[in-house]
């Protein structure tokens, strides 16, 4: 990591993402020449020229040049200077793709785009005006009345609140906010959020949030029921170590890893509905600064 920030030092940002292009389309497709890096960043080819011969001096023996195909390849002591090497890279650069629905006519940093498709996620409405005055609220440190409809009352109904963060639980997002009405810190739903009003200004702030500024790391293990053959691959495919892995994550957020683990009731599945379990949680940080209670309350 300190070896990627030396390299990309003194580099600007457009000159820092062409380096980035040739070494993605060296790790991943095995080959990059200048009229790739003239397509998809619309640059001459002087320039173009520069930008590798910038970054041979940046990354020397990492490629050299096939004069017959006329393209530069990985050498066999290739070693990223100013990518990540993880599959997880190319991967979510395919996740894009296909979110965007640009899989056809894009080169972008893949040129040679494999089959491929990604399951779509039920569209999960967010009001524009709604983002526009919580990010007003965020930033100001207003509090603000929202005409919200919990799944806990029949009807919506107004409440102040002051709000300090946004929380995506990877399939909706939330407003972290404290509410007013209850004295406690809570997550709302974009979605269910009708409308806002009466902006004031706030004493409450993020700093008081103890479930928000307090971490912890959650470690998992393969669940103890599976065959030894079952569990030694989940323990791959998680890249677990001595059988464990850690997350960690913000103890606001504790509640939806559960949830996506298949554990937020507390109670072990079989092995065929939950292949991973919570060996242990354990807490990293605790902000001893408090408003009466601040446990988290999740899709209020």
């Amino acid at each position: 990591m300190e070896e990627s920030k030396q390299q990309t030092r003194n580099l600007v940002w457009s000159a820092l993402q062409r380096l980035q292009f040739i070494e993605f389309r060296l790790l991943w497709e095995g080959h990059v020449n200048r009229s790739d890096l003239i397509e998809v960043f619309g640059i001459s080819v002087p320039q173009s020229t520069l930008d590798f011969r910038e970054y041979m001096e940046r990354a020397p023996g990492n490629m050299d040049y096939d004069k017959r195909r006329r393209y530069y390849f990985p050498t066999a002591t290739f070693k990223p200077a100013f990518i990540s090497d993880r599959a997880e890279g190319y991967l979510s650069q395919l996740v894009a793709l296909g979110i965007n629905g640009e899989e056809q006519g894009h080169p972008g940093l893949i040129g040679a785009t494999p089959p491929f498709d990604v399951l779509p996620s039920p569209e999960r409405r967010v009001d524009r005006g709604t983002l526009q005055q919580l990010l007003k609220a965020i930033r100001e440190k207003f509090s603000v009345e929202i005409h919200y409809q919990s799944l806990s009352t029949e009807t919506p109904g107004w409440r102040r609140v002051t709000p300090h963060a946004l929380v995506s639980d990877g399939m909706r997002w939330h407003v972290r906010a404290f509410c007013h009405s209850k004295g406690e810190f809570r997550d709302f739903v974009l979605g269910r959020i009708m409308a806002l009003r009466d902006e004031q200004p706030s004493e409450v702030s993020a700093e008081m949030d103890a479930d928000w500024n307090t971490h912890v790391k959650v470690v998992i293990a393969a669940h103890p029921n599976l065959p030894a053959n079952q569990k030694k691959i989940i323990e791959q495919d998680y890249a677990m170590k001595r059988g464990k892995a850690e997350i960690i994550v913000r103890k606001a957020l504790l509640f939806y890893l559960k949830r996506r683990l298949g554990a937020e009731d507390g109670a072990e599945k079989s092995p065929a509905v939950q292949q991973v379990v919570i060996a242990r949680i354990e807490t990293l940080k605790a902000v001893p600064r408090r408003i009466q209670s601040k446990n988290v309350c999740a899709a209020a």
